[in-house]
C-alpha cells in the first residue's frame, strides 16, 4: 500500500470542491424545488 500523502489530499480535495460546486449550481437551478426538498429532510 502506498502512504497517503499531501499530493493525494490535494487531489480529493479538488475532487471535493467540484462535487461541491456541481451540488451548489443545481441547487442554486432550482430553489423552490430543492428548498421543499431540504425541508422535507430536515424536519
Amino acid at each position: 500500500m502506498n502512504t497517503y500523502g499531501w499530493k493525494d489530499l490535494l487531489v480529493d480535495a479538488a475532487i471535493i470542491v467540484v462535487i461541491a460546486g456541481i451540488i451548489l449550481l443545481v441547487i442554486g437551478s432550482f430553489p423552490g424545488f430543492f428548498g421543499k426538498f431540504l425541508q422535507r429532510i430536515n424536519f
